[in-house]
């Protein structure tokens, strides 16, 4: 069964610790939040299940994280608030709010303990988390009760708390980057910074002075110095996103600093020390880059310690109602709508479809008919073009046919498809931007 995620706010750091231990000890996934509005932030960006809050915060009361709360809808997680005033006045007020439990300080161990098990029970029996069967599981920002996905928890629940160093592969769209931030906030660095670095997004100067700062002087326009994502991440997690796109030589640095723990700016001589939990993902089959020789095997076993593969969404399609579901109540929350109402139809043809850029795009395709339907129900005839095409179809058949001539038409629906955004298109295509751009001007496009 997966461990519930349970949201701790407070301005009080001792506070939050005490709970956080309690909660732990219970058998919680714990979040932390420093102030209501950081906790409220986590509430609408987090799949979270309980929450414990103080009342009287700095910023944002207890009340307005009831609110908050229960503005998700049937997704919303139980509060239990906690004051150190505790008067009279204050608990017919959060009850009324909607609080599920008000507690007061110094806490009572057992008491918490009883009331986090009560609604922990509550909890699982409303949302069918049980360990077996065609129910729901919930890790970070992703859903899923298909059996590909139910894997891909199981293995973060099982590696989250350790040290190990992950690679993640898996096609572009699928969520690398959330069983990542998972993996981070189910980890014993929590509390550190979990900082991303897109290897395919900078050149390999830019990118080696963005993972190891620069000292001041190192290059031209390097006027003062800078600390890079390794020295941001320590005590943390560093994940480095789409790693197969790193130049060959920048990898042997990456390997020296993973081995040896420590890491040298740019321009300097002086190692630093790092404490730092590495991450790493791709899009691409990073073995098959080994034997190719595009990819250095010393760092690629050094990265592949665990290795967790996130499937692509035609492989978990009785997902995509799910997903309809989550990402409406999301979106609507975003865009400060209603969550509207997707008739079955609707759903049924969006589990007919290709998906190419997997749950991104669904995602996009989600937030384009909220934005533009009208009325509080998503119905066939809102969808764009027409209901009855699925993407797969706009391409005539793949046999017999030369390969460049196919290569053109996938790419050309593709762009047409993203409003001719072409990094949207190398993500839906997965591959990176810069092989996107070269076989654009080799098929004169």
């Amino acid at each position: 069964m997966p461990r519930l995620t349970l949201l701790v706010i407070d301005d009080d750091p001792a506070h939050v610790q005490a709970v956080v231990e309690i909660a732990e000890r219970a058998g919680f996934r714990t979040v932390q939040a420093h102030s209501g509005t950081e906790g409220i932030e986590r509430l609408r960006n987090d799949a979270i299940d309980l929450v414990v809050t103080d009342l009287a915060m700095r910023d944002r009361s207890g009340l307005d994280v009831i609110a908050a709360a229960h503005s998700l809808g049937a997704a919303r997680p139980e509060v239990v608030v906690v004051t150190g005033y505790g008067s009279e006045d204050a608990a017919p007020a959060v009850r009324r709010a909607g609080a599920a439990a008000y507690l007061t300080k110094p806490l009572s161990v057992e008491m918490l303990r009883s009331v986090l098990d009560r609604l922990r029970s509550e909890t699982e029996r409303r949302r069918g988390l049980t360990s077996g069967g065609a129910t729901m599981s919930r890790i970070g920002g992703m859903v899923g009760r298909s059996e590909a996905m139910r894997r891909v928890f199981e293995l973060v629940e099982r590696v989250a708390d350790s040290h190990a160093t992950v690679l993640i592969q898996g096609e572009s769209g699928t969520g690398k980057e959330l069983v990542a931030r998972a993996l981070h906030d189910g980890s014993p660095r929590r509390a550190g910074r979990f900082v991303a670095v897109n290897c395919a997004a900078l050149s390999a100067g830019l990118l080696e002075s963005e993972l190891f700062g620069h000292d001041k002087g190192a290059f031209t326009g390097a006027h003062t110095s800078r600390v890079g994502r390794f020295e941001a991440a320590d005590g943390g997690t560093l994940f480095l996103d789409e790693v197969s796109e790193m130049d060959p030589q920048l990898q042997a640095k990456l390997l020296r600093a993973v081995e040896e723990r420590e890491i040298v700016r740019v321009g300097s001589n002086d190692p630093i020390p790092i404490d730092v939990r590495l991450v790493a993902s791709t899009n691409r089959k990073l073995k098959e880059l080994v034997d190719a020789g595009e990819f250095r095997a010393d760092l690629y076993y050094r990265l592949h310690v665990v290795n967790l593969l996130v499937p692509p969404l035609r492989d978990r399609i009785g997902d995509i109602p799910l997903l309809v579901e989550h990402f409406c109540r999301e979106l609507a929350r975003e865009h400060h709508r209603e969550a509207p109402v997707v008739e079955p139809e609707v759903v049924q043809h969006l589990a007919a479809m290709a998906w190419p850029g997997n749950v991104r795009e669904l995602r996009n395709a989600l937030e384009t008919l909220l934005i533009t339907t009208v009325g509080p129900r998503i119905a066939l005839c809102d969808l764009p073009g027409d209901p009855g095409t699925r993407p797969v179809d706009r391409v005539a058949p793949l046999t017999m046919r030369p390969l460049a001539e196919v290569e053109r038409d996938l790419i050309t629906n593709t762009l047409r498809d993203v409003g001719g955004n072409r990094a949207r298109a190398a993500e839906a295509l997965g591959i990176s931007a810069r092989t996107l751009y070269r076989r654009i001007k080799e098929l004169n496009l």
